[in-house]
């Protein structure tokens, strides 16, 4: 989950990024359930990337980059009912793969829909960028 505030300049990049991808909506979409008084209780975003193509492999891949879930709406299937959605979009546009990074909370919910763990994956971080709390920093 985001612990920083909603502020700043990395806020405004997100915000500017999401407002494009969405409007365009050609390699982005997000998913979301309301609750009652309108406001949204669940939301899942997600991208398609293009990769080189391989013999089982189109080369499009999509990225689930966050499923979220007011809390006292948990387990009650709004989660995954937005994640099925993203998933039923990438299957639509041509992609042959979908990732994320599973928090310990959505673990279960991505393994019941055919998510498995894939051992090799890695990650390399750049240096900190000044002026960027925490980007770039070990976690």
């Amino acid at each position: 989950m985001i612990t920083a505030p909603p502020a700043g300049p990395w806020f405004e990049e997100l915000t500017a990024y999401l407002a494009d991808g969405l409007d365009r909506a050609e390699d982005m979409a997000a998913f979301v359930v309301d609750g009652p008084t309108g406001q949204p209780i669940s939301a899942a975003l997600g991208s398609i990337y293009r990769a080189p193509p391989g013999p089982t492999y189109s080369g499009r891949t999509g990225y689930v980059h966050l499923v979220l879930t007011a809390p006292h709406h948990r387990h009650q299937g709004f989660g995954r009912a937005v994640t099925s959605s993203l998933l039923a979009w990438f299957w639509e546009e041509g992609c042959s793969l979908v990732a994320l990074t599973a928090s310990a909370d959505g673990e279960q919910l991505y393994r019941s829909l055919g998510f498995r763990q894939n051992d090799r994956s890695m990650r390399l971080l750049g240096p900190e960028v000044p002026g960027r709390s925490g980007l770039g920093r070990r976690a």
